[in-house]
């Protein structure tokens, strides 16, 4: 396995967007939004490549073989400076590679929006404002579902992305924001602080995250663990609508 330098991402774009699990993670990276890694297969052709992301998702594009599989593996049980890898696919073979060996298995529901939701939502609870997120208020964003997910920096994510947080008083009871972005995709990424969670704050923040990612000429996508039903309640809420089913792939803990 072959790593790229950062100065020929570009040109591994059309691998990234065929992507048959997610688009938007691999292209985050090949179109320089976000930080990963790109890697390819050892030979004179290219036969497969492999995106890591920064929050540690990794996508295989092309046809992967056994070598190429097995040091996937290797950096998923070793990590990298203390990088999780997980990752996610849709191709049966490469399910079938990882079966038996020291991982655990589940499955991401992905999404793709197409119009506002039908569900009502929720008004704006008292003493709550909903604030879009800055440099002045992103310190106070803490979790994990939030911008350093995702983001090497806030830095970073100011340049190229964006969010809404929702405020009581000095505290983030929500927040939802660019979990990975492309020239034509954005993947919404949310979290609500335990203390207000059931009262709608995740949809509202998402569904202006929506109207915020149409107003730019693009679509909005979302995705969750499979046993999340917080999180499929909310996607239905905004308009979302289930497109696949991607099997996740992680070291066993």
């Amino acid at each position: 396995m072959k790593k790229i330098a950062e100065n020929e991402y570009k040109t591994f774009l059309s691998w990234a967007g065929a992507n048959k699990a997610n688009r938007v993670y691999p292209c985050s990276i090949a179109e320089g939004f976000q930080v990963g890694d790109i890697y390819v297969n050892e030979g004179s052709a290219v036969e497969a490549v492999f995106f890591w992301h920064f929050c540690g998702f990794g996508y295989i594009s092309g046809n992967a073989s056994a070598a190429f599989l097995e040091d996937i593996y290797a950096k998923m049980l070793a990590g990298q400076n203390g990088r999780r890898l997980v990752l996610i696919t849709s191709d049966p073979a490469v399910t079938a590679f990882f079966r038996g060996k020291e991982v655990s298995m589940d499955e991401r529901v992905e999404y793709s929006w197409h119009q506002p939701g039908n569900g009502k939502l929720p008004m704006m609870a008292g003493g709550l404002r909903i604030e879009s997120i800055t440099p002045e208020n992103i310190g106070s964003i803490t979790g994990r579902i939030v911008p350093s997910f995702s983001w090497e920096s806030p830095e970073r994510f100011l340049s190229n992305g964006f969010g809404y947080a929702a405020f009581d008083k000095a505290n983030v009871a929500a927040v939802a924001f660019s979990a990975a972005i492309s020239s034509d995709e954005i993947d919404i990424g949310v979290e609500t602080k335990e203390a207000y969670r059931r009262k709608g704050l995740a949809a509202l923040l998402a569904n202006q995250m929506c109207e915020h990612i149409v107003s730019l000429g693009k679509k909005p996508v979302w995705a969750h663990a499979a046993s999340n039903q917080g999180s499929q309640n909310t996607a239905l809420r905004c308009g979302f609508t289930q497109n696949a089913r991607n099997t996740v792939i992680r070291r066993r803990q």
